[in-house]
C-alpha cells in the first residue's frame, strides 16, 4: 500500500515498514521505565505498611535502570536509522525520477501546465511525502501497534484493567475517521487556492512596471488582498476542522485514564488486584497515550500528504509518447496528410495537407490564430494529431521515439529560453559534446560575436535570468548560434524581427540566410516582404489551408494573400502626419 500511495520503491516501502516497527520497540521500550517506577513505588508503599516480604536490593533497580538506558538508546538508534535515512533515500530517488519523467513527457503537456503548479510537485509535493514518510508514517503505525500490542499484553495480566484502557481506542478511530473524510475532500481545494494566491502575487511583481504606470496599482492590490482574505477563510476553516477532530481524539484517549482510575479504584478496594498492579496499570495508563496521541498528529500530516502524493502519482503515470528509437529518417521532406488536430476539445486544423520539401523554404502565412504555430509544433510532435500524419522522410513522426525525432530539428522561435549562465555555456547547450572551436564558429555565423567581444567577460559573462542582461535581438542571435552548433537537417523557425531594430534585424536575417542554407526549413512567417523569396507559401485561415504556391502565383490569384500583403504595404505607409 505504501508503494502504491506514496510511488517509493520495494526496499523503502519495505524499510518505513521497518521502521515502524521499530518505533513500536522504541515506544514500547520507553514503557519498561514505567514497570521499573511501579516496582519502586510498590517497594516503598510496602516498606511504609511494614511489608518487607520479597523486597528487591537496590543493586537490582540499578542493573535494571542500565538495562532499560540501553534498550531505549538500541531502539531509538535503529528507529532512526531506519526513518530518516530511508526517507532521505526515498526523497532524493522520488525527485530523480520525476525529473525523468518530466524529460519523457510531451512538450504538450509541459506547454499547457502552470509552470508554478508543476515546480509546486517537485519540490513541495515531494517535500509532504517526504515529512510523511520520515517522520509521520512510523510514528504513525508504531503509535498504534505499540498501544495494541501493550493493551494485549496487559490483559493477560488483568482484563478489566486492559479493557479500560481499550475501550476509547474504537471511538479514536471513529473520529480521526471523519478528520479523514473532512480534511481529503478539503485539501485537495485548499493546495490550489495556495497556487492561487502564489499565482496571484508573482503576477503584481511581473506586471508591476504596468500597474505604476498606468495608476491602477491600490485597485489591484485592494482585489489581490480581497482575493487572499478570501481563500484565507477557506484555509483557516479546513484547519480548525482538523485540529478540532485531533483535539477531540486527545480528549477521548483522557477518558481512558480517568476509566483506568476508577476501575482500578474499585478492584483495589475489594482484594481483586495488588497495590502493585494498580500503580502499574495507571502508570502505563498515563504513558501509553502518548504514543497515541503523535500518531493522531501525524494523521494531518498523512492526510495532506496524500494529496500530494495523488498529484506525483498524475505526473508519473502520464502516458509517454512511444516510438522506435532505432528508427531514423534517411530524406527530410516533412509531409502533412490530411491532418486535423483540436486543442481542448477546440478545433484548431481541419484536414490539412501539403509538403515542406528537403532543400526549400516553406512559409507559414495566415491572420492571428490560424494555425500556424500549431503546425510548427505538430512537424515536431510537441503534439500527436486527431486525424491524419505527419511524416518526415516518408516515416510517421509517430513510429519514431520523440528523442530520436528531436534530434533531427533545430528550433528559432519568438520566445527565446536562456539560462543564468554564461554566454558559452548557454549556445553549447545546442551540441553538448561540441568543441570549443566548434562553439566559438556557431557564435560567429549567428553574428554574435559582435556585441559578446564588447561584454567584459566575453564568452564566460554570466547572462542572468533568461538572459535579462542582454537585448531582444542579441538574445535571437544566441538562439540561433545554438541552431547553427545543431546543424539539425530541419529548422524551424519564427521569423520574429518586427519588434527589433533595423541594425539587430539586418544582423539576425543574415544570419538566418546563412543557417537554412540546404535544410527543410518550415518558417512562421509576420511580415511578408521577408518570404517573398521562398520556394513555396502556404496560407491559412481559420485552421484551413486556403492556398499555396510562390509570391507571384499568389499575388496573381488575387486571394487570401493578395489581400494580407497589400493590407501589410499600406500599414507600413502609414506615418504620423
Amino acid at each position: 500500500m505504501l508503494k502504491r500511495v506514496y510511488r517509493i520503491s520495494d526496499e523503502g516501502s519495505w524499510n518505513i515498514l521497518k521502521s515502524g516497527l521499530y518505533m513500536c520497540l522504541f515506544n514500547l521500550a520507553t514503557l519498561l521505565p514505567v514497570l521499573l517506577l511501579a516496582m519502586v513505588a510498590n517497594e516503598m508503599m510496602s516498606r511504609y505498611f511494614g511489608i518487607t516480604h520479597g523486597s528487591i536490593p537496590l543493586w537490582g533497580y540499578w542493573g535494571t535502570a542500565l538495562l532499560l538506558l540501553f534498550a531505549i538508546y538500541f531502539a531509538y538508534r535503529m528507529t532512526y536509522r531506519k526513518k530518516y535515512l530511508t526517507s532521505t533515500q526515498e526523497d532524493m530517488r522520488l525527485r530523480m525520477e520525476i525529473a525523468d519523467k518530466i524529460r519523457r513527457l510531451p512538450l504538450s503537456y509541459i506547454g499547457r501546465r502552470d509552470l508554478s503548479d508543476l515546480a509546486s510537485t517537485v519540490m513541495d509535493d515531494v517535500a509532504t511525502v517526504e515529512l510523511a514518510l520520515s517522520t509521520s508514517v512510523a510514528e504513525f503505525i508504531g503509535g498504534f501497534l505499540s498501544g495494541l500490542t501493550t493493551i494485549v499484553i496487559l490483559a493477560f495480566y488483568n482484563w478489566k484493567l486492559a479493557g479500560s484502557l481499550a475501550i476509547c481506542l474504537p471511538l479514536v478511530v471513529i473520529a480521526m475517521s471523519l478528520c479523514r473524510i473532512i480534511s481529503e475532500g478539503t485539501n485537495k481545494r485548499n493546495r490550489q487556492k495556495k497556487l492561487d494566491i502564489s499565482d496571484g502575487v508573482q503576477e503584481y511583481l511581473e506586471n508591476i512596471k504596468v500597474l505604476r504606470s498606468s495608476e491602477t496599482m491600490k485597485g489591484y492590490q485592494n482585489r489581490l488582498s480581497a482575493t487572499i482574505k478570501r481563500i484565507l477563510r477557506g484555509l483557516v476553516l479546513y484547519e480548525f476542522l482538523s485540529g478540532f477532530m485531533i483535539a477531540l481524539s486527545h480528549n477521548i484517549m483522557r477518558i481512558g485514564l480517568g476509566l483506568v482510575i476508577v476501575t482500578g479504584s474499585t478492584l483495589l478496594i475489594s482484594g481483586e488486584i495488588s497495590l502493585f498492579t494498580f500503580l502499574l496499570f495507571l502508570l502505563v495508563a498515563v504513558r501509553i497515550y502518548e504514543p497515541l496521541t503523535k500518531a493522531c498528529e501525524s494523521l494531518g500530516v498523512m492526510i495532506s500528504s496524500l494529496v500530494s502524493a495523488g498529484r506525483i502519482r498524475n505526473l508519473m503515470d502520464y502516458p509517454e509518447q512511444q516510438g522506435d528509437a532505432a528508427l531514423q529518417p534517411e530524406s527530410f521532406d516533412i509531409s502533412f496528410d490530411h491532418i486535423s488536430f483540436a486543442y481542448n476539445k477546440e478545433d484548431v486544423l481541419h484536414d490539412v495537407s501539403f509538403t515542406a520539401k528537403q532543400g526549400q523554404i516553406t512559409a507559414l502565412v495566415g491572420p492571428s490564430g490560424c494555425g500556424k504555430s500549431t503546425l510548427c509544433r505538430l512537424a515536431a510532435r510537441f503534439w500527436d494529431v486527431n486525424k491524419g500524419g505527419v511524416y518526415l522522410g516518408g516515416i510517421n513522426i509517430n513510429k519514431i521515439a520523440p528523442d530520436t525525432l528531436l534530434r533531427n530539428y533545430s528550433f528559432v522561435f519568438q520566445d527565446v529560453v536562456l539560462f543564468n549562465d554564461t554566454i558559452y555555456n548557454n549556445i553549447k547547450i545546442g551540441k553538448e559534446n561540441a568543441a570549443h572551436e566548434e562553439v566559438l564558429t556557431a557564435a560567429k555565423l549567428a553574428c554574435c560575436d559582435e556585441f559578446i567581444d564588447r561584454l567584459p567577460q566575453g564568452y564566460d559573462t554570466v547572462i542572468g535570468e533568461n538572459g535579462m542582461t542582454l537585448s531582444g535581438g542579441e538574445r535571437q542571435r544566441l538562439s540561433i548560434a545554438r541552431a547553427f552548433l545543431k546543424d539539425a537537417p530541419v529548422i524551424l523557425l519564427d521569423e520574429s524581427t518586427a519588434s527589433i531594430d533595423p541594425e539587430n534585424e539586418t544582423r539576425i536575417q543574415k544570419a538566418i540566410g546563412r543557417l537554412i542554407e540546404n535544410k527543410t526549413v518550415l518558417i512562421i512567417a509576420h511580415r511578408l516582404r521577408s518570404i517573398v523569396a521562398c520556394d513555396r507559401i502556404v496560407v491559412l485561415n481559420e485552421g484551413k489551408l486556403m492556398e499555396s504556391g510562390t509570391h507571384e502565383e499568389l499575388m496573381q490569384r488575387g486571394g487570401l494573400y493578395h489581400r494580407l500583403y497589400s493590407l501589410q504595404n499600406e500599414s507600413l505607409a502609414w506615418k504620423v502626419k
